[in-house]
């Protein structure tokens, strides 16, 4: 399996334990999908809440790449997107190690 092109994505939405922003915020910077037009592409997510950062990132990626997927960790049932690749089904709050420090900056 190779990587060609890596590009990432910085998405906003919680701000708190099932508090969020009243729509996700794609941070700068943005990434250019330039000639990525046959590209197959894989959006990769700890966590499938309310899917609405997925939605946001794949309706961003629409008609810009030839293919899209998506993978997380964890996906709840009331996720308006569901992801391809899933490694567990949960309904819970998960508190995960990197959710508790802020966003690296440059």
């Amino acid at each position: 399996l190779g990587v060609k092109n890596l590009h990432v994505m910085n998405v906003e939405y919680y701000t708190g334990v099932d508090q969020r922003l009243d729509v996700p915020m794609i941070l700068p910077p943005t990434p250019e999908l330039v000639d990525l037009a046959d590209a197959k592409v894989l959006v990769c997510d700890d966590v499938a809440d309310t899917g609405h950062t997925l939605k946001l990132v794949k309706d961003f990626c629409a008609g810009r790449v030839g293919e899209i997927r998506c993978a997380v960790l964890y996906e709840k049932p009331r996720t308006v997107v569901n992801c391809e690749y899933v490694w567990k089904e949960v309904d819970d709050w998960i508190d995960f190690p990197w959710s508790t420090k802020s966003a690296i900056v440059a």
